[in-house]
């Protein structure tokens, strides 16, 4: 008699091998970011920040490829076999919150190596969000059922707090001296960076016209469509958000994996519940049909 079994739930099946493909992701980046001299001298090894794994500034869990490649690999192997097996055999709301939380945890780590490695700077999210997004939906909602409606107007807010916070961290982030001169602006990605310089009121107002523009775009946009642009800024907001966290105020990889998983709560409190019921009811019917 198997003391756990694994679950049986369609959604769960599939997302768990989206959690599973966005820490490969991450892993490969980790891997192809190295110096030339980790190969022969894994002490080298650096991280997602480009600083080297043994910095105690924002100490992060990349300090196991210190050990070298193969022992590398060989733990990101048990980990994924056991974020699998976990997810696996949780209850459902436990496990979607779990997923999910992974994917918003590597989601920002991947999103360090592309963005500081590989020279892609504030697009990277934007780039990874463009793949992530639309796979999360199609995991997720194979099929629409009558309660979609609703779902999409919870999803709204979760969309828009991520989008909130990283406005507001902007701002709370900004030099002493910037409020009398805004020349001394501090903000890596260009488009904020120019409305900051015309003044914290520009900013403002713009990103709050925009974020107004984005949920009602969502709310009138196909369903399939709109998810998706929900989850694309969902996920721009978070690693917006988090990238104040963890370079300017230096809270560690903690502050970024911590606010992955209140979203993640927010996700499937708001929204999951429902949509999980509708849609497997709706799988278990087309499947006796056939």
């Amino acid at each position: 008699m198997l003391l756990f079994k694994f679950t049986d739930d369609q959604i769960i099946k599939r997302l768990r091998w989206v959690m599973v493909g966005a820490i490969i992701f991450s892993v490969i980046n980790t891997l192809l970011g190295q110096p030339g001299s980790f190969w022969h001298h894994p002490e080298s090894a650096i991280r997602g920040d480009g600083l080297s794994i043994y910095n105690t500034t924002n100490y992060t869990f990349d300090f196991f490829i210190g050990s070298g490649w193969f022992a590398y690999l060989i733990t990101c192997f048990v980990y994924i076999s056991l974020a699998f097996s976990i997810v696996s055999v949780l209850p459902k709301k436990a496990a979607l919150i779990t997923i999910f939380s992974f994917i918003f945890g590597h989601f920002f780590g991947a999103t360090n190596w592309l963005a500081v490695r590989w020279h892609l700077g504030t697009n990277s999210e934007g780039i990874y969000g463009l793949v992530l997004a639309p796979v999360i939906v199609f995991a997720a909602f194979p099929q629409f059922g009558s309660n979609m409606d609703k779902i999409i107007k919870r999803f709204r807010w979760v969309m828009v707090g991520p989008m909130v916070l990283d406005l507001i961290n902007t701002l709370i982030g900004q030099p002493s001296s910037y409020w009398l001169n805004p020349e001394t602006v501090y903000e890596s990605n260009p488009i904020s960076r120019y409305l900051l310089i015309h003044g914290w009121y520009t900013y403002l107002l713009v990103h709050m016209i925009f974020i107004m523009g984005i949920f009602w775009l969502v709310s009138i946009f196909p369903k399939r469509i709109g998810l998706i642009c929900i989850f694309f800024f969902m996920f721009g907001g978070f690693v917006g958000a988090s990238c104040w966290f963890f370079y300017v105020w230096r809270m560690g990889m903690q502050a970024p994996v911590i606010f992955g998983i209140i979203i993640s709560l927010f996700i499937v409190l708001l929204a999951f519940p429902t949509v999980n019921n509708t849609v497997t009811q709706e799988l278990l019917s087309s499947e006796t049909a056939v």
